[in-house]
């Protein structure tokens, strides 16, 4: 790394994203559960991207098996690469 600027050490990580998951807790109404009915477990999965000092954000990639997924019915554009 003594050869390399901070600007130039990228780190990039999948992970999944519960779109449709509600919380089991809230802030709202302290000691009330959000919970009651089945989770979902339906999850978009992204790659996140970014250089060791934060100065270049690389725009999130969404990695999945459909072109046009039914989770995006009525989306026109996304603000990512699919």
């Amino acid at each position: 790394m003594a050869e390399f600027t901070p600007d130039n050490i990228f780190n990039a990580d999948k992970t999944g994203v519960f779109y449709k998951l509600l919380p089991e807790k809230t802030l709202e109404f302290k000691g009330i559960d959000c919970s009651g009915g089945k989770r979902s477990k339906e999850t978009l999965t992204v790659m996140v991207c970014t250089n060791m000092s934060g100065s270049e954000k690389v725009e999130i990639l969404v990695i999945g098996k459909s072109v046009h997924p039914m989770c995006f019915k009525n989306v026109k554009t996304l603000p990512t690469q699919y």
